[in-house]
């Protein structure tokens, strides 16, 4: 089951100490009322209660990540704060991607290493990115996009130039006009990957090399 996969990846995580895992909202509810929890794992669609009602019950200092079939929802998610957005089934990679991200908010104001920012020129001004918050890179002819789960920024650059610039063990160009962050995929098939909420055009001879650094042979 997905509450089965999901209790699997968090123990895989020593820094997550798993408090219980419910198939309810009001059973979940009810533990969360007798003890202190930093994070929450839930689904969006559920019986009785939606995900968005139930995350405005929780303390302001709790974390919440969605796991749910319904990418619609990403942008509603994070604008109710939520820390990360899984489609289902994800991946190991993607789910430890979300832990890494919910740890860091944990421990207060992230100062990221010079080599986890991206220095682009954006509206005639100098300005840094952080690598690891890109879902992916979008072609705009003579411009590309940088898309983030909190905004849209527009860089005057090519894609081969931003290809050059982006970590090539994190990244990939799966289609002339997109650049992929591997941490965010949350699933893919031959002609397409799944992202942030939205699906991707992947050229074919893309699929072999993703897989390959999603799933690394030993």
């Amino acid at each position: 089951t997905q509450r089965a996969l999901l209790t699997h990846l968090a123990k895989q995580h020593p820094e997550l100490e798993l408090q219980g895992a419910y198939g309810d909202a009001t059973t979940a509810h009810k533990r969360l009322g007798e003890v202190l929890v930093d994070l929450v794992i839930l689904n969006i669609e559920m019986p009785v209660i939606s995900g968005f009602n139930f995350i405005d019950t929780l303390d302001e200092y709790t974390q919440v990540i969605f796991v749910t079939a319904s990418p619609q929802y990403a942008l509603e998610a994070f604008d109710h704060g939520v820390t990360d957005y899984l489609l289902k089934p994800p991946t190991a990679k993607r789910f430890r991607q979300a832990v890494e991200k919910a740890v860091k908010k944990h421990q207060g104001s992230h100062k990221p290493l010079k080599s986890d920012l991206l220095v682009i020129r954006c509206d005639l001004q100098q300005r840094e990115v952080n690598v690891a918050e890109i879902l992916w890179v979008e072609a705009m002819g003579d411009y590309v996009k940088l898309i983030t789960p909190s905004e849209r920024v527009v860089v005057l650059s090519t894609m081969k130039a931003m290809t050059k610039k982006l970590p090539k063990d994190r990244f990939l160009r799966i289609h002339r006009s997109y650049i992929v962050n591997l941490g965010m995929v949350d699933k893919f098939n031959s002609t397409s990957v799944d992202i942030g909420g939205k699906t991707l055009p992947m050229s074919r001879s893309k699929k072999p090399v993703l897989e390959q650094m999603l799933y690394p042979m030993p």
